[in-house]
């Protein structure tokens, strides 16, 4: 085991998460609940990078992929830290954020916004994802309501 998966590792406990790891990849697994449903979250960290995927519970049905990849670029514009990504063959909607590694490990509070932000950026956008999906919404207007 590295000591980048130590120190997260110990992170994790410090804050009384709850996770499962896989030691191997280094690759730490949780749930957590967003406003707007379950939201899993996986951290890969090895000796230069901490990446974090933070996925909302449901998939984006194929009728609709290319409006909520029209979405998610006019949500993306702008963003400082992160951006939302889709796998257009299966649907897979998630938000990444990702910081490089070096020594001294980050403090607590800098991981705990790398680990939060993307529940907090889907929480504020899902709701327009989930109007253009099932209420029609058009896109901008959609967009524009969540950055209100």
């Amino acid at each position: 085991m590295s000591a980048q998966v130590d120190q997260l590792s110990a992170y994790l406990d410090r804050g009384t998460i709850v996770y499962d790891q896989d030691e191997e990849r280094g690759l730490f697994r949780m749930l957590f609940e967003g406003k707007h449903g379950d939201l899993r979250v996986t951290m890969i960290i090895d000796e230069s990078m901490l990446q974090v995927f933070t996925h909302p519970a449901n998939k984006i049905p194929e009728s609709h992929r290319q409006l909520i990849t029209e979405a998610t670029t006019r949500a993306n514009y702008g963003l400082k830290l992160g951006n939302f990504e889709m796998d257009l063959e299966d649907g897979e909607l998630r938000y990444q954020t990702a910081l490089p590694l070096g020594d001294p490990f980050p403090d607590d509070d800098v991981i705990d916004h790398i680990l939060y932000v993307g529940g907090a950026m889907l929480d504020r956008y899902m709701p327009a994802f989930l109007s253009i999906v099932y209420g029609n919404e058009d896109v901008k207007l959609a967009i524009a309501a969540a950055e209100l």
